[in-house]
């Protein structure tokens, strides 16, 4: 008891002693020196020679971004959505729109420096986070494999030697209650320990109705996420520190499962599937869901010796998902695809040795190595298949494949067909990798790095079996179990100029390189290996800062050259339910800007202006032997489209942002900052073929808020507003043999939220 009592007086001491500080922080919590980890060690943002956005947690909470999802309205170039509740990013138009644990990102995300190589369910809330870094295009060198669109790295907050807490909750509409709370409390001078929780509860801002499993039909159910992070820090001596993580992280609703059809095919309308409008209704026969359970192990150990620091970093994740998904997106009995059981398993390990202050100053140095092991895919999943009309071989006039028609045969159709599918894969990486910059002279620093790496991929089962009334599986047809492996060098150059003060001028090429895989989720193929996406990448840019710092200006050029790009196709007359073909090559040219602005540092010291644009010229150069659909009838093209010249899918020409933030004090009690920013983009295709039907038309999204800061008790109460213009937009589309299912984002929302930091 006399412990807890020495510990709210520590609190309530730091609360008071941080409210009377707050009036000598800087006038707008948008201004502060923002160090990165971009490079592997801290550097201020405006001397990394890498085009990059970051957020600090202030900076966060002021722009009412707490997942990643968010990161996308404030970050040009950026596109982040949801299918099937796999995140789908892109940076730079280099990306990947493919669903399945067969296959990895483009983008890699890192937390606390540990790699997460899974897409499912990774847009999740952040919790308590000391900063989120978005760095633009290849990162291989020190982020590793598939990190040939860029990398996104979290940084979530360490236990520290002083106590920590803070809440917040967030009130909005459809009934959405979010909390997050954090604690953190040194126990003695070597031990410390944190926890941060995040729970929500919401209403699906989908309404309809879904099957419930007894031929009759029910509400969508609540949107639930529940998660908490436990960090313990060790620090026996002044040079030696201990991290250990785990987290635990719990969802279940039907998040972005809830597609519903919005322009069915001619097969789809032959069928009785009607079209929905794009108003956030669906009603579909299947009992959808979708539940997620994560768990990660990770640790850091970190010994600062004379000559360089050690670091050894280890991580243990699991990760389990049951999506039943209705994949004509209707209330019809089409296709209904069972994905209960969806895992990976991953182990990692590293090891880092990063040069610090022993080393002469026109040095730094890391190297290190890196090993990965995961075995990941779907133990059974169960495609349904309405009955169909076939005669002659054909489906609506469309001949089908020889191999689909024994298959069809084989399980029933057409009377309907019914059977499981096992897609098991795994892999073995093992890298090697070094980067050291070479301070020239006062004005000119070469960069110079390179990453080794050898992979091993391989099947470990895929095949099709009958599935019987109480779920088990008969007359399985196993196919092979290939395994490739892979070696692959990926260089880096580098060379930055300062001609003065505040002012840098870079020029960057480097070569990204994502893993090659296979189509393990078949139904009449085959498993066929995907070769590797190899990405090089030219940039020249330049930071700067003007007018006594008051400007902060960043620009840079670039060309990105894409090889074998990795693309997904979604059919069931194509021979696997989702797979992945690659392109010949694609090209992304382009130029973006990136400013903060203080008109009037004097005069209002309170006032921030962000204005942020990209530009993306993109194109397939080589994409002949295609899949993709018939623009008529909708049906596959049996692989024989041509491709070359279209845009590269879900990459906008233009995406904008324009905020401004306004703090004005309110003497001795507390301030009011009010903040809005506008998004634009000018639209996208979800489709390689660039079909009318797969076209996001431009849009653009205003948000707004008015907050209050109260000193003494450190409590800021903030009314929000987003999507004010009740843009209607799609953040993911899926097409396939039933048409055009998509997922769009929230409409208007509203809401108040309230932070409260004891420190």
């Amino acid at each position: 008891m006399k412990k807890m009592v020495t510990l709210f007086a520590l609190l309530a001491t730091s609360s008071y002693t941080h409210g009377q500080d707050a009036k000598a922080k800087p006038a707008n919590r948008l201004i502060e020196e923002v160090v990165v980890l971009a490079q592997k060690r801290e550097e201020n943002i405006q001397d990394v020679p890498i085009s990059l956005a970051a957020f600090s947690a202030q900076a966060l909470d002021a722009k009412g971004i707490d997942d990643p999802v968010g990161l996308a309205q404030f970050t040009p170039g950026l596109t982040y959505g949801q299918s099937v509740n796999f995140a789908v990013v892109y940076i730079r138009g280099v990306g990947t729109d493919a669903f399945l644990p067969d296959s990895d990102p483009s983008v890699a995300t890192y937390i606390d420096g540990i790699y997460y190589p899974f897409a499912n369910g990774q847009a999740q809330a952040f919790g308590a986070v000391e900063r989120v870094e978005v760095l633009k295009g290849p990162q291989g060198t020190l982020f590793g494999r598939n990190s040939t669109g860029g990398a996104i790295n979290i940084i979530t907050k360490s236990p520290g030697i002083e106590p920590e807490a803070s809440a917040q909750l967030i009130k909005s509409r459809f009934d959405t209650l979010k909390q997050r709370y954090y604690l953190s409390y040194p126990v003695g001078d070597m031990l410390a320990s944190s926890v941060s929780y995040v729970r929500s509860t919401a209403d699906q801002y989908y309404k309809g109705t879904r099957g419930d499993g007894n031929g009759g039909t029910t509400g969508f159910p609540q949107e639930n996420t529940d998660g908490y992070r436990y960090k313990l820090r060790f620090s026996p001596t002044d040079n030696i520190d201990l991290n250990l993580a785990y987290i635990d992280y719990q969802q279940y609703g039907l998040g972005s499962t809830v597609m519903p059809n919005t322009a069915p095919s001619l097969l789809a309308q032959a069928l009785q599937v009607e079209a929905e409008t794009r108003d956030y209704h669906a009603n579909v026969d299947v009992a959808s869901y979708f539940s997620l359970d994560n768990q990660v192990l990770y640790g850091q150990f970190e010994w600062r010796l004379p000559w360089f620091d050690l670091k050894l970093l280890a991580s243990d994740q699991d990760i389990s998902t049951d999506n039943v998904y209705d994949q004509d997106g209707s209330d019809a009995p089409f296709i209904t695809f069972d994905a209960k059981g969806q895992f990976a398993d991953v182990t990692t390990q590293e090891i880092q040795l990063v040069s610090n202050d022993s080393a002469p100053d026109w040095l730094e140095w890391i190297v290190g190595a890196y090993h990965l092991e995961q075995e990941s895919g779907f133990p059974l999943n169960r495609l349904s298949l309405a009955s169909l009309d076939i005669s002659d071989n054909e489906l609506y006039g469309i001949p089908l494949p020889s191999q689909l028609i024994d298959v069809l045969a084989d399980f029933g159709v057409p009377d309907g067909l019914s059977v499981g599918l096992v897609s098991l894969l795994g892999t073995e990486s093992t890298a090697y990798f070094a980067q050291s910059t070479v301070h020239l002279n006062d004005s000119f620093s070469l960069t110079l790095g390179g990453r080794y790496q050898e992979e091993r991929r391989y099947v470990i089962e895929s095949s099709i079996g009958a599935v019987n009334l109480d779920g088990s599986r008969t007359d399985a047809l196993f196919f092979s179990t290939p395994e490739k492996e892979t070696s692959n060098f990926s260089p880096k150059v580098s060379l930055a100029y300062n001609p003065a003060d505040d002012l840098m001028i870079y020029g960057s090429y480097t070569i990204g390189f994502k893993s090659g895989t296979f189509n393990t989720t078949n139904i009449y193929d085959e498993p066929e290996y995907v070769d590797p996406e190899e990405v090089t990448s030219i940039e020249l840019g330049v930071k700067s800062q003007w007018l006594d710092r008051s400007l902060t200006l960043n620009g840079a050029l670039f060309e990105n050259t894409i090889d074998d790009l990795q693309v997904q196709f979604v059919s069931l007359i194509s021979g696997g339910a989702v797979s992945l073909e690659n392109a010949g090559s694609a090209q992304i040219r382009g130029a973006e800007v990136d400013s903060q602005w203080l008109p009037a540092p004097e005069r209002n010291p309170g006032l921030v202006i962000t204005l942020s644009a990209a530009y993306l010229d993109s194109e397939y150069t080589d994409y002949k032997n295609a899949s993709g659909f018939d623009e008529t009838t909708g049906l596959y093209n049996m692989g024989f489209g041509d491709f070359t010249g279209n845009r590269v899918v879900r990459t906008p020409e233009w995406t904008t942002n324009l905020g401004a933030n306004q703090v004005v004090a309110l003497g001795d009690t507390g301030e009011l900052e009010f903040a809005a920013s506008a998004y634009y983009s000018s639209g996208l295709y979800f489709l390689a073929q660039n079909s009318s039907v797969s076209y996001q038309e431009s849009y653009t999204v205003v948000d707004a808020s008015v907050s209050f800061l109260h000193y003494a008790s450190n409590i800021r109460a903030t009314v929000f507003g987003k999507n004010m213009t009740d843009e209607h937009y799609a953040t993911s589309q899926i097409h396939g043999d039933a048409g055009r299912v998509e997922y769009l984002a929230p409409p208007p929302v509203y809401g108040i939220r309230l932070n409260w930091e004891l420190m």
